[in-house]
């Protein structure tokens, strides 16, 4: 919370939380990207591992 009372102060407070929340969107997304495109990589060389006989 704000350590002032004023309109300022709290606009101050609510602007780093916003700041703080889009900073944690932002990793969660990357988080999900890589995530996607590891298990992307993975499906494709298992295809190739079949279609060369190892499984």
């Amino acid at each position: 919370m704000p350590s002032g009372s004023t309109v300022g102060d709290w606009i101050a407070f609510a602007d780093a939380q916003t700041a703080q929340l889009d900073k944690a969107n932002d990793r969660y997304a990357a988080a999900v990207g890589i995530v996607e495109r590891c298990e992307a990589r993975d499906r494709e060389a298992l295809k190739k591992a079949k279609r060369r006989g190892l499984f």
